[in-house]
């Protein structure tokens, strides 16, 4: 079953994402299941009725074509200046750079807090708060650090489209790391809910307080570390293996991105999204000293909030 998905989803690789080529596809898997699932109750063997399934279907274009989806609607997407392989690998390669260094930066913050209550409750408190901001100054200067050189690669891939044989390394990429990702996420929330453990000890044999504050935090910054490291990764592997274009910020998607997803509403969208909440602000300002309500004219900002997501549900369905 696996086999006929994997094919199916190679099919579709460079077919862009509407409702229409969505519902074919899980019409497709659906026709092509109980095919494979008739054939095996004819006595055919697992290979040879996924051998049979797949070669009775045709190219891309016949299956769109029997579903009444012509290839020629999507000849409209200019796909050019494609990210390519070696691209894509070299953003990988920055992406764990980045969630390590990410990872690694938030759990020092964590581990200072932790480190300062240790020595403050142990040795002296001002050695504590000078290890504090040491591993603190340290940890931010990781995340900062990595955060430009990653943002920086992120803009020259923005709003580019992924080429097939990108989209295919990303779902071969995503299906190995699948394990990896859900042993990293399941060791990290038992360190987390471990965390609270040496209080229990302090409890029962009397552990020092400044040692289960310590152990406590060190829990915590180690099941953060394993969980934003693995989730980084796997987010953008799947993220590449699904997507069409590289969208660097998802609440702003480029152009192209935006005209793929969005169609003829594209534009509106984009201009709904630059003067929303500027106009949220002029209003709320004006509104405050026509009325001197400031202490509930704030309550704006909660129904621009509200509002917004019905005015772009309304705008992406046009």
């Amino acid at each position: 079953m696996k086999t006929i998905k994997d094919y199916l989803d190679s099919l579709f690789l460079n077919v862009p994402i509407t409702p229409e080529t969505k519902k074919a596809k899980e019409d497709l898997l659906a026709i092509m299941e109980d095919q494979y699932h008739g054939l095996l109750e004819e006595g055919k063997s697992e290979h040879e009725a996924i051998g049979a399934v797949i070669s009775e279907f045709g190219s891309i274009d016949e299956l769109l074509q029997e579903l009444e989806l012509s290839r020629s609607a999507f000849d409209e997407e200019i796909w050019e200046n494609e990210i390519e392989l070696d691209e894509a690998l070299s953003f990988w390669d920055k992406v764990r750079n980045f969630s390590l260094f990410l990872s690694a930066g938030i759990a020092l913050c964590i581990l200072g807090l932790g480190m300062m209550l240790f020595l403050a409750n142990s040795l002296n408190e001002m050695i504590g708060l000078l290890i504090m901001f040491i591993l603190i100054a340290l940890g931010v200067g990781l995340i900062i650090t990595s955060s430009l050189s990653y943002s920086a690669t992120k803009k020259k891939l923005n709003d580019r489209p992924y080429s097939q044989q990108v989209k295919i390394e990303a779902s071969q990429q995503a299906e190995n790391y699948a394990k990896s990702f859900r042993v990293g996420l399941v060791l990290g929330i038992i360190l987390c809910i471990l965390s609270v453990t040496p209080f229990f000890v302090k409890i029962a044999i009397g552990l020092p307080t400044g040692l289960s504050f310590l152990l406590f935090f060190a829990s915590v910054a180690l099941g953060v570390f394993f969980i934003v490291y693995v989730s980084i990764i796997y987010t953008w592997f799947t993220k590449v293996a699904e997507g069409t274009f590289f969208i660097s910020d998802e609440d702003e998607p480029g152009p192209r991105a935006s005209q793929h997803m969005y169609g003829d509403s594209a534009e509106s969208i984009r201009l709904f999204e630059r003067l929303y909440w500027p106009s949220i602000f002029v209003i709320y300002m004006v509104w405050s000293f026509l009325t001197r309500s400031w202490g509930y004219s704030w309550l704006i900002f909660v129904l621009g909030g509200i509002f917004e997501d019905y005015f772009l549900e309304k705008l992406k369905r046009k």
